[in-house]
């Protein structure tokens, strides 16, 4: 079993975290910044840190249910895109979110883990705690997992 990142992988999370990476249109439109979050990265799990300045919340100290589950939706992506192998892409299948007790402003810790992988399915899931550690949300999501070129086809 294979423990560290892919080549295609390597240059991919390179890319993201120099900034280099075009982010798609649904993750800039969210204001996403992957290049700043995003602080660790490994085989089948990442770490995100996001400053919440309160700039999505829906009340103080109350972020919109709608940002965590978008937010959220990239970072079991990424975490999915760490355990690929060189060729292949993913999409999502299914994204369940947990909100356990409001999102306050402050630093949110949001780590993401590989659950299973088969070849052509994988169950993920990621926990966002605030500065004090309790537990915010959970969120797992299902993944297909399929060839870069039946997921990205040319022209």
């Amino acid at each position: 079993m294979r423990t560290e990142l892919s080549a295609q992988q390597e240059a991919f999370f390179a890319r993201l975290r120099s900034g280099e990476w075009e982010l798609p249109n649904g993750i800039r439109n969210l204001g996403i910044k992957p290049h700043e979050w995003l602080k660790e990265v490994s085989y089948g799990y990442t770490r995100y840190e996001w400053p919440n300045t309160g700039d999505r919340d829906i009340q103080p100290d109350r972020v919109f249910g709608g940002w965590v589950a978008g937010l959220s939706d990239h970072i079991v992506s990424m975490t999915m895109a760490s355990a690929l192998d060189d060729g292949e892409w993913f999409t999502t299948m299914e994204l369940q979110t947990r909100i356990l007790r409001p999102v306050p402003n402050g630093l949110i810790a949001i780590e993401g883990r590989l659950i299973s992988r088969g070849k052509t399915t994988a169950l993920v899931e990621a926990d966002w705690r605030d500065d004090k550690g309790r537990h915010l949300a959970r969120i797992t999501a299902a993944k297909a997992i399929r060839s870069m070129a039946e997921l990205r086809p040319a022209g």
